[in-house]
């Protein structure tokens, strides 16, 4: 996947408030009696930001946290794409798994997983953000620039 020519940090810090509003909107759903077609729906939004944010974003943020992280090892940087990696296999996974008619056979099953998956999520788009953000702060008005 390629990142589009013209994506801003902004773009991306954009997606990254998505991504947690929807997250928090799934969390919120699975604490409640939401019905499964709910849950399917929250799970459906957030699944396309996610692509969506994916399409854009692609590996640019490791090079941006080389640039924008004085002192950050490439070694760290190696860690973080690694668990970034391993996230991406197990969202990819979750979401195999949880169809529309796996949610409604097996509610609780799906609660359980998805409190396990959505805080990583969002740890990593906090991760994600914070890089941005020292970029943004070194004036770099493009993260295409990073390719």
């Amino acid at each position: 996947m390629a990142m589009m020519a013209n994506t801003t940090i902004a773009d991306l810090r954009r997606d990254h408030e998505t991504i947690d509003v929807l997250a928090r909107r799934l969390s919120g759903l699975i604490e409640g009696p939401a019905e499964p077609q709910a849950l399917s729906v929250a799970l459906d939004h957030l699944l396309h930001a996610v692509a969506d944010h994916l399409d854009r974003e692609d590996a640019t943020i490791y090079t941006l946290a080389l640039s924008a992280q004085p002192g950050i090892s490439r070694g760290k940087v190696d860690q973080v794409r690694d668990e970034f990696e391993r996230l991406k296999c197990n969202w990819r996974d979750y979401l195999v798994q949880w169809t529309p008619e796996q949610i409604a056979a097996d509610r609780d099953g799906f609660v359980q997983a998805t409190r396990a998956m959505l805080p990583r999520l969002r740890n990593r788009v906090q991760l994600e953000d914070s890089l941005l953000v020292a970029a943004a702060l070194q004036g770099e008005p493009s993260v295409s620039n990073f390719r």
